[in-house]
């Protein structure tokens, strides 16, 4: 059997690894930082992930993707256990990490700008040094 097929007991760190894009090493750090609940084990000891896991690793790597600081994202996860009860404060976790990607996509709209100016500007100069070095024809 492949390593990237599930087994009655959930799924191997490689194939999480493989559908996640990140690292074993990564998805161990994940783990020890508490940003995801303890893994089950089989006999010999090695991780088996549930779909359910799965869900949660793509969902801090994408939390940590927008910057989510490391606590937020460990906090989130212990609220997971706390059923309905907890989604008040899961709610103001996520909304102010929703607020924080829109200042961040501003601040990147604006760099994005100046980049496409200076893009022009090199663009234009490029093209008038060419038509000059052929003395203004285009070729």
């Amino acid at each position: 059997m492949s390593t990237s097929e599930p087994q009655n007991d959930g799924f191997p760190i490689s194939h999480v690894a493989q559908r996640t894009g990140l690292s074993i090493d990564a998805l161990r750090w994940f783990e020890r930082e508490g940003l995801f609940p303890r893994v089950a084990r089989d006999t010999g000891g090695r991780r088996r992930f549930s779909d359910n896991d799965i869900e949660r690793v793509e969902l801090m790597l994408r939390l940590r993707r927008t910057g989510m600081p490391v606590r937020d994202m460990r906090r989130f996860i212990e609220l997971l256990v706390g059923g309905e009860e907890t989604h008040a404060e899961r709610l103001e976790l996520l909304f102010a990490q929703r607020v924080r990607i829109l200042a961040a996509m501003e601040r990147l709209t604006e760099d994005l700008k100046v980049v496409d100016f200076k893009v022009a500007y090199y663009t234009e100069s490029v093209n008038g040094a060419s038509a000059q070095s052929t003395g203004g024809k285009k070729s």
